[in-house]
């Protein structure tokens, strides 16, 4: 039969070990649990479960002391009661009685939910022993075989808290003979301290006679360990107290885990106020900031890093950093760098190339730590992100304007003042010349080859002074092209009709590609990638805009430029169109003829012999 109720460990053993008669109980007194011992006392109780009431087991006068003791505990369900009953072993044993601890059992919200009675035989009133005699003879002896049995310790001690008896458990556990532990040898073990607290409470609880359990430190060869004892009263025959049967098991294991799990709490309770006032600090500072746990995984990021990278803590939570940033264009080495560290549990600073969430490139400048508990012991990483792409890309377009200006001195001091000496040189020779107009013709011819030399010349050191000096849109790259035709993108298709009409009015056999979705246009340049063309793209679209025409075409690496045609007149879409290299324009709608002469478009000679 299984016991109904939640077990401890000193219930379990004395149910294992048979060696006490025990029962259980609801609060009706139905009977709903008994152990073998009882059963072997009683084997005819088995048939007349579940509706067994314990006092039907007893007599009147029986039913009256167990009436007054339940009655008792009910009343203080903190302390069991302890009643003898006489009629319990009927009709075997009907001249011995038995003593029971009667306890409330409780359920997690401390309700009384049912009784547990623990049940011993009280032996009849021996002749006094003599000095001579062992303190456990006749019937008592056979009682000694038992709890020499058990695993855990046993001591009895008698009215004046003696000890007679301890068993081989305690003499094995603490390393001594059996008579070294009577007399005074159990309340020697006692911790030495002032009446109060735990040993206060002790002496206290052996004063009422009443069962009680305690957890004490007991020395132990020097080291103290955590004794649970179970301390039980025993009466005699005439109900009189005659000492107590006490049940020892060593929780030396459990009190140190519980310190352990206290200590640990402790630096936890510790550790989160420390976090709570750490993110306070990292919500407000403007630099991104990553805690990991031990193996690297995301455990929080503050709003610095939301607005860096744009990813929420739920996004990201339990992926690793490396992984989760990098792209195309992050240095291997780079990568190999940070799982070294953690790997190694080491620093790493570098700067590299990182992606946000929305894939766009970042210079970030990548700052990792590990972090240690005041025990030294690894907790996590953290990391800090700062962006540096605005001092990045300024080193790389300082670089890119010193080849520029390099470039312009070379343009200036060779290719211009060749040129120049050159027509200086045929000036003077027309002067030293007798007039002849064959010769006069020669010399305008190479004079007609400078000046366009240097007009080319000037064109490309006036785009590279653009491109020096100013990020801003350069237009000389792309004036004076050839081309085969001109590519219209726009969702609206009035505004396309009528801007072919402006384009007729200027190239009348310039042929005009018209398309209302980006993917279209891609699609017509990719097929035809050699074809000379004007692309003319608005910005605004449904469904796919402008922009990602424009990235897109960055992906193709075509040589034809690229005009803006938009009724936007925002500064940021300027800026914006200005990190594309291919776009020379920025105009506003609508289309008119000024500003498409403007572009200075060349008709291929194909359609001009045509």
């Amino acid at each position: 039969m299984k016991y109904p109720y939640l077990l401890d460990e000193t219930l379990s053993v004395l149910i294992q070990s048979n060696f006490c008669f025990v029962l259980s109980t609801d609060l009706e007194g139905r009977i709903n649990y008994f152990n073998q011992k009882t059963i072997e006392q009683h084997p005819e109780w088995q048939r007349k479960l579940p509706n067994l009431l314990f006092t039907d087991l007893l007599s009147e006068e029986d039913k009256l002391r167990y009436g007054r003791a339940v009655k008792k505990s009910l009343e203080d369900i903190s302390l069991p009661v302890t009643q003898a009953l006489h009629s319990f072993l009927e009709p075997l044993n009907a001249a011995i009685p038995v003593q029971f601890s009667i306890s409330v059992i409780k359920d997690d919200m401390y309700d009384a939910i049912g009784l547990l009675l623990i049940g011993q035989e009280i032996s009849i009133k021996a002749e006094k022993n003599t000095d001579t005699q062992h303190p456990l003879q006749g019937s008592n002896q056979h009682y000694a075989t038992i709890t020499n049995q058990l695993p855990m310790m046993v001591w009895v001690l008698d009215a004046d808290m003696q000890c007679v008896f301890a068993n081989e458990s305690v003499t094995k556990h603490f390393q001594v003979t059996q008579q070294s532990e009577l007399g005074r040898g159990f309340m020697k073990r006692l911790p030495k301290k002032e009446l109060s607290g735990e040993m206060g409470s002790f002496l206290n609880n052996l004063s009422l006679k009443q069962p009680f359990s305690l957890e004490v430190a007991i020395n132990n060869a020097g080291e103290e360990e955590w004794i649970h004892l179970h301390l039980s009263p025993q009466f005699n025959l005439d109900c009189q107290f005659s000492g107590y049967l006490i049940y020892g098991t060593d929780i030396s294991h459990v009190q140190q885990a519980a310190n352990a799990i206290k200590q640990q709490n402790d630096l936890i309770r510790i550790l989160n106020k420390e976090f709570v006032r750490f993110k306070k600090i990292a919500s407000c500072t403007n630099q991104s900031i990553i805690l990991t746990n031990t193996i690297n995984q995301i455990t929080w990021i503050n709003n610095a890093l939301t607005d860096l990278m744009g990813y929420e803590l739920t996004d990201i939570a339990g992926q690793q950093d490396f992984q989760l940033f990098s792209g195309i264009d992050t240095a291997l080495e780079d990568i190999d760098e940070i799982k070294s560290s953690i790997c190694n549990i080491s620093s790493v600073k570098k700067e590299m190339i990182l992606y946000n969430k929305a894939s766009q490139k970042l210079w970030i400048e990548f700052i990792k730590e590990p972090i240690f508990d005041e025990q030294q012991v690894f907790t996590g990483f953290l990391i800090i992100l700062n962006d540096v792409s605005v001092r990045k890309v300024s080193e790389t377009e300082a670089a890119k304007q010193l080849v520029s200006l390099k470039k312009m001195s070379f343009i200036a001091s060779h290719e211009i003042r060749h040129e120049f000496s050159k027509i200086m040189q045929v000036t003077q020779t027309i002067k030293l010349q007798k007039p002849d107009i064959q010769v006069y013709q020669q010399l305008l011819a190479e004079i007609e080859k400078s000046t366009d030399k240097m007009n080319a010349a000037i064109y490309e050191l006036n785009n590279q002074i653009n491109f020096a000096t100013s990020n801003s849109i350069s237009l000389d790259a792309y004036l004076h092209q050839e081309i085969e035709e001109i590519v219209l993108i726009d969702d609206d298709g009035l505004i396309n009709e009528m801007n072919k009409v402006v384009i007729r009015s200027v190239f009348p056999d310039m042929p005009v590609k018209v398309f209302n979705e980006v993917d279209y246009a891609i699609s017509h340049i990719n097929a035809h990638p050699f074809t000379r063309r004007k692309i003319i793209v608005d910005l605004n679209f449904p469904h796919k805009s402008g922009w990602h025409f424009l990235d897109e075409y960055q992906k193709l690496d075509q040589p034809w430029s690229v005009v803006v045609l938009t009724s936007s007149l925002q500064q940021e879409d300027i800026e914006r169109s200005k990190g594309y290299r291919f776009v020379t324009h920025f105009m506003t709608k609508p289309l008119n003829q000024t500003q498409l002469k403007g572009l200075r478009i060349l008709a291929s000679k194909k359609l001009r012999v045509a």
